[in-house]
């Protein structure tokens, strides 16, 4: 019996293998140690073909860099069905998965490794995103967001960064005073209460029964 040749893989195909293998390159090693000739020997091409899908290292970290940016915009997207009382916690949680799936290239991107505009541009516009959803679920409930809320929407994501990042660079002296992701996850959440002085009532007393300030919100103060 004459053996069937099997199908020819077109470009689209074989550019998904090539950039699967940079990433799991990047998620074992960092994005800093990914070049041509690491992917080439993992996907067990040559390095001119990763160069001609990527034109460069550059342009091989970039591709890496927006799927990590993409999955962790989707993990940011709670599903309408969630009632907005367990939004927060949702989304903490997804987002965490999201960036412990790709621990290693997130600790080098908010390194400040290999951060080009392209990649900048990608991550402003996820946090953009981001308050934008929030202005949206204001806006849902009959709560027509301020300049103000924005602000600190756009501050508690600022914070979120920058808390996310010191658990995976494990800043925090010793290993006993390191943050596990638990203590991250309640950390963001609790954080939240930073947007109360902002929000009326009803959705008010519903993030401070969230965020556990629930004394702190009854004169509509977080301090």
């Amino acid at each position: 019996m004459t053996q069937a040749t099997p199908a020819r893989r077109g470009p689209d195909d074989r550019r998904r293998e090539l950039l699967a293998a940079a990433v799991a390159d990047a998620d074992e090693n960092g994005l800093r140690a990914v070049t041509a000739a690491t992917v080439a020997q993992r996907a067990g091409r040559s390095k001119a073909l990763v160069f001609h899908y990527f034109g460069s290292a550059h342009g091989l970290h970039g591709a890496v860099a927006r799927i990590a940016i993409e999955e962790l915009d989707a993990a940011l997207r709670a599903p309408e069905s969630v009632p907005p009382a367990e939004r927060p916690t949702r989304i903490a949680h997804a987002y965490l998965d999201a960036v412990a799936e790709h621990e290693a290239i997130w600790r080098d991107l908010w390194g400040g490794a290999l951060v080009d505009v392209d990649t900048d541009e990608m991550l402003t516009a996820v946090r953009e995103s981001l308050v934008g959803r929030m202005s949206l679920s204001a806006t849902s409930i009959g709560f027509t967001p301020t300049p103000r809320l924005a602000a600190l929407a756009r501050g508690w994501v600022a914070l979120a960064e920058n808390l996310t990042a010191t658990w995976l660079t494990h800043d925090g002296g010793s290993a006993a005073g390191r943050l596990t992701r638990d203590d991250v996850e309640s950390l963001l959440v609790a954080s939240m209460s930073v947007l109360l002085p902002e929000l009326p009532d009803p959705p008010r007393s519903t993030l401070a029964g969230i965020t556990g300030a629930v004394g702190r919100a009854e004169d509509g103060s977080a301090g």
